[in-house]
């Protein structure tokens, strides 16, 4: 595999040194280092040839970042990572019009520096291969609103209906039982996917799976392993997650709404955010908090969030505009309250349109997966722009 090209810029040379030494141990990039001093602001002046990705060393006064973010962003070709001092915010504010991916602290520690370039090159991989999928994150606003029903549906349809290819993919890794939705009896499943990630391979990622009658494959968490969410490694997940996507148009993931490091990782990458709801008021205002968070602290856009009503009833006594002014998210759908039907196919283990392809029940899941799900251009927010204002509110 072809080495990522990282050019480390810096008017300091042992900066510059410092910084690819926290590299050295890395096979996945070859390091160029270079000191301006010819008096040129264009970091890539006089180069014969660009590379894959520009670290950028800021400091107050120097040039460099000023001439990048002075020109368009979107004209700025190599991906940008800024480093520079942590209460900086004027560089932060620069590094965001240069349409930087990252912005680092000076002595940010080794896997972060690493992590920031492994974004990078996982995301111009996808885009070489023209196969990236998208992810849809399915959560419960609170405990028990239906998200697993709504994930294992949603997913059943963009294979059957949209006739996409699709991963069904259980984040629950103590007590999650999509597999039961689907009558599957898995005996593998994403713990021991993520201990071999690092060796796998499109073959090798298929045999992790299980797959439904109708196509739909399920990654489950309950396998013949189980753990604690805290002993698996975000890189690995993220890992795990990258290579799914790159096999798959799309990949449905039913969430816990807690925002630990593994749930962190999918709502960030999300394309769709889908928060399930019911019209009882400790529902909604959970569903408000998560929003908050989502959207505050990893920086979701809201053009990415919808809610989901689950078990809709016209006559509750809160109605679609007490959610929607809660939750202040204007994409709310309504999924209708047929508990009977919805209770016969979870208890059969089957999707609900092989139980009655023409409820309103199918109807509304068909609806939600062509109005929600159907692929579309959404611009993700960068880490830098999601760190930038909580660093300010210091």
């Amino acid at each position: 595999m072809r080495k990522l090209k990282v050019m480390i810029v810096s008017r300091s040379r042992p900066t510059a040194e410092s910084l690819s030494e926290k590299l050295a141990d890395s096979r996945d990039y070859a390091i160029q280092i270079r000191v301006p001093t010819n008096g040129h602001s264009d970091p890539f002046y006089g180069l014969q040839e660009q590379p894959d990705i520009l670290l950028l060393h800021a400091v107050n006064g120097q040039s460099e970042l000023h001439f990048l973010a002075d020109k368009d962003a979107r004209s700025n070709k190599v991906p940008l990572i800024v480093c520079g001092p942590d209460n900086d915010t004027e560089a932060m504010r620069l590094a965001m019009r240069a349409g930087a991916r990252d912005f680092l602290p000076e002595n940010m520690p080794a896997a972060d520096l690493i992590t920031s370039l492994a974004r990078i090159r996982d995301e111009s991989k996808r885009q070489k291969t023209g196969t990236g999928g998208k992810l849809v994150v399915v959560a419960n606003g609170k405990g028990g609103s239906g998200a697993s029903f709504i994930a294992a549906n949603l997913a059943h349809s963009m294979v059957v209906d949209a006739r996409q290819s699709a991963l069904l993919m259980d984040l629950d890794l103590q007590f999650g039982g999509l597999y039961r939705y689907l009558d599957l009896e898995p005996e593998m499943g994403i713990m021991e996917a993520l201990e071999a990630v690092s060796e796998m391979d499109e073959i090798s990622a298929e045999a992790y799976t299980s797959e439904h009658p109708s196509g739909l494959k399920l990654l489950a968490a309950q396998s013949n392993r189980q753990s604690l969410p805290r002993s698996v490694s975000v890189d690995r997940i993220e890992s795990l997650l990258d290579i799914y996507l790159s096999l798959y148009d799309v990949v449905v993931t039913d969430a816990r709404p807690h925002l630990d490091a593994v749930n962190e990782v999918f709502f960030e990458k999300a394309d769709q955010v889908l928060i399930v709801v019911q019209q009882f008021l400790p529902n909604v205002q959970d569903a408000s908090r998560l929003v908050q968070l989502l959207t505050r602290d990893l920086g979701v856009d809201k053009n990415r969030i919808a809610i989901i009503v689950n078990r809709f009833a016209k006559n509750a006594a809160i109605d679609i505009d007490d959610i929607r002014g809660a939750l202040r998210v204007d994409r709310i759908f309504p999924i209708p309250n047929q508990f009977k039907l919805a209770a016969e196919a979870i208890n059969a283990g089957l999707p609900v349109a092989e139980v009655s392809k023409n409820g309103a029940l199918a109807k509304s899941i068909r609806s939600l997966q062509e109005k929600i799900v159907q692929p579309e251009v959404i611009n993700e927010a960068s880490l830098l722009s999601r760190a930038l204002p909580s660093f300010l509110r210091r």
